[in-house]
């Protein structure tokens, strides 16, 4: 018999479900703790039997967390490898003024990196590398971020000059991007250096999971497959949109619907993403995190100011996106507060059973008429972005606030399920996570057939699932794509190919 506990620590609540043989045998949900581990190890009590779990997953927002409120970011260097034909543009020379006034940074360029055939730009210098190496020790940074050019596909300069650095001084902890982006330099370095900014947060909040978990602990990562607590600590930045692709996992599973659009609604925000074939809709080649464009894997979301806390404007009927968030219980008209939400005009629509519907018994007909028009209006904008041609996808909703926008989208027409236990879909798609595998390479057309390096990227990403955790004989492709690098010089083809599989019951 497997057994699987999912966890997922929101911002307002911390969510549980146990999963028996693929079934919900128990769920929770209590207050997210200022801790963590304090929710966490509450939430487990109250599943009953969490101790015959043989795996947790816990999916977290404490990285993006950490990253939007620009705090606990670990000074670090860029040690670009690429010189002299990669100056133009320096590291961080495109982020917000003030996320590069919140961290200290330090930049370097190394001569080294590869065209996109393997050729070297230039030898890599270990002189040079020894001198960044003792310059971070005076300066005590002990975190860098090692990125070269076309590294996806050559990585060897960005290992050998790790290795370097690492003999250099023991103390640096180092990211090396062919492990964090795609192809792009900018975008890839950007992303190693926010994953080793956040290492050290990483390390001390996977410490206290362990301590409030006595089992094998993975973590949910962006683009719905979990990874070995180990790899997650190294590698904290693939983990900054779980909370939404938790969800779109678990509606997935909950609604039956492998190709949907997902709305999940909690306390202040709407987030809204595809299914497709069962997993999250990758975003494009580049997306912004906190401010800064990155091109690592990410579910394609977007997130609108509308939940369950949101404000109400009484003269306009505008919702959100200011909100009471977790006060909710406080602050609502129908729990004895003085301030009017979104959950308090569908209580007296009768909408929700919650609170004390007499005290919003006597609400202004018109205001309530003016509040469903403006959410009407946002969320037909908000669905227009996953649009597809001769095709209207059904909405699946899950979220605690799902019944504040149900009887709307039926409305505009939309075909809508409301599964069971929706408002626990993010800790079951934690549960159902399985472990995946990335190949993002470059090939010269002349060289390689199409197939051949179809064949390559699929093998490699299969490679790297296993690596991650995936019992071998496990693992299916689940995207596989090539393209042509039109502005080289030379006939280049980019191929990018994705794989999970079922977790390793022995790995860890």
């Amino acid at each position: 018999m497997k057994i699987v506990a999912g966890i997922d620590v929101g911002g307002t609540n911390t969510d549980a479900v146990l999963v028996r043989d693929g079934q919900i045998a128990a769920f929770a949900k209590v207050p997210t703790t200022t801790d963590v581990r304090s929710g966490i190890v509450e939430a487990l009590a109250q599943l009953g039997d969490a101790a015959s779990a043989q795996r947790v997953h816990i999916g977290t927002t404490s990285f993006t967390n950490a990253l939007v409120e620009r705090r606990e970011l670990a000074p670090a260097a860029a040690v670009r490898l690429g010189g002299p034909v990669s100056q133009s543009l320096p590291p961080t020379c495109d982020w917000p003024e003030d996320l590069r006034a919140a961290t200290r940074t330090r930049s370097f360029f190394i001569e080294g990196g590869r065209e996109f055939d393997g050729r070297p730009i230039g030898t890599l210098d270990r002189a040079a590398i020894r001198d960044v190496a003792r310059a971070l020790a005076e300066d005590r940074i002990t975190q860098a971020a090692v990125t070269g050019v076309f590294a996806t596909s050559h990585p060897d300069d960005e290992i050998q000059a790790a290795k370097w650095l690492r003999k250099e001084n023991p103390a640096l902890a180092i990211t090396m991007s062919h492990r964090i982006g795609r192809f792009g330099i900018i975008e890839r370095e950007n992303a190693t250096l926010l994953n080793a900014m956040l290492r050290p947060l990483a390390a001390r909040t996977i410490a206290a999971y362990h301590d409030a978990v006595s089992t094998r602990l993975f973590i949910s990562q962006n683009d719905g497959t979990v990874v070995r607590s180990d790899s997650a600590s190294t590698m904290p930045i693939f983990t900054v949109a779980s909370g939404p692709t938790n969800s779109l996992r678990g509606a997935s599973i909950l609604g039956g619907a492998r190709d949907a659009i997902v709305l999940d609604v909690g306390g202040t925000t709407t987030d809204a993403g595809v299914i497709h074939g069962g997993y999250p809709q990758p975003a494009g080649l580049e997306l912004t995190v906190a401010g800064v464009r990155t091109n690592f894997r990410m579910p394609d979301l977007y997130s609108i100011g509308i939940g369950g806390g949101s404000l109400v404007d009484e003269a306009s009927g505008a919702v959100g996106p200011r909100s009471v968030g977790f006060r909710l219980t406080s602050e609502a008209l129908v729990f004895g507060g003085n301030t009017l939400t979104l959950t308090d005009v569908a209580v007296a629509a009768g909408r929700l059973a919650i609170g004390d519907p007499a005290r919003v018994a006597n609400l202004d007909r018109e205001l309530m008429a003016r509040v469903d028009n403006h959410l009407r209006r946002r969320l037909e904008r908000l669905l227009e972005n996953y649009e597809r041609a001769n095709q209207q996808l059904p909405v699946v909703l899950v979220g605690g606030g799902a019944a504040l926008i149900e009887e709307l989208l039926r409305s505009l027409g939309r075909t809508v399920i409301c599964p069971a236990h929706a408002g626990i879909a993010n800790a079951l798609g934690a549960a159902m996570a399985q472990v995946g595998g990335e190949a993002d390479l470059t090939f010269a057309a002349a060289e390689v057939s199409r197939a051949e390096a179809l064949s390559r990227a699929e093998q490699e990403a299969h490679r790297r699932a296993v690596a991650a955790g995936a019992a071998p004989g496990s693992t299916i492709t689940v995207e596989l794509e090539d393209a042509a690098l039109s502005y080289l010089a030379a006939d280049a083809m980019r191929v990018r190919a994705r794989a999970i599989g079922d977790i390793e019951e022995s790995s860890q």
